[in-house]
C-alpha cells in the first residue's frame, strides 16, 4: 500500500479487508488439504475443489464448514457464509473475465497439437478418470 500525501483513502481503508480475505483464503486452502479435499485453485475469494461424484455432497459440506472455520479464526469468532457452484464434466468453471484468454490458449493448444501428432500419445489422465469423475484433468507423461 502506498502511503503519503497522495495516498488514496479508499485504498487505505480497503487494505485490511483485502488482507484479511487473503489470510482467510490461505488458511482455508491449508485446512482443506489437511482434510483430504483436493484443492485445484483459489479463485478470487473462493476455492475450486475436485471430488468424485459419489463424495461430492460430503466434500461440499466439509469445504463450506472449513471456509466458515477459517473466517472464524481470522475474524475473532465471526463466521462468513459461503455459496456453492457445482460444475460436472463436460462443464467447467469459466470466469467471465477469462473467456477471451481461454479462447486464445485453446487456439494455441490446437495449433501445437496439430503440428505435433505425438501430442495425444504423450498425455494421459492425471488420475484414473471414469464415469463418476467430475474432472477432466490431463498431464504430460
Amino acid at each position: 500500500v502506498q502511503t503519503g500525501t497522495n495516498a488514496n483513502a479508499r485504498s487505505l481503508r480497503n487494505f485490511p479487508m483485502q488482507a484479511n480475505g487473503a489470510e482467510m483464503l490461505r488458511l482455508a486452502c491449508c485446512m482443506l488439504v489437511e482434510a483430504g479435499i483436493k484443492v485445484c485453485a483459489p479463485v478470487h475469494d473462493a476455492v475450486l475443489i475436485e471430488a468424485p461424484l459419489s463424495g461430492l455432497a460430503e466434500a461440499i459440506t466439509t469445504a463450506q464448514a472449513i471456509m466458515s472455520q477459517a473466517s472464524a479464526i481470522v475474524l475473532d469468532g465471526f463466521r462468513l457464509r459461503s455459496g456453492v457452484e457445482v460444475f460436472r464434466y463436460p462443464e467447467r468453471y469459466m470466469d467471465e473475465r477469462g473467456v477471451r484468454m481461454w479462447g486464445t490458449v485453446q487456439g494455441l493448444l490446437g495449433e501445437l497439437e496439430s503440428s505435433d501428432t505425438r501430442a495425444s500419445a504423450r498425455t494421459r489422465p492425471a488420475h484414473e478418470c471414469n464415469a463418476t469423475c467430475s474432472s477432466m484433468c490431463t498431464r504430460p507423461i
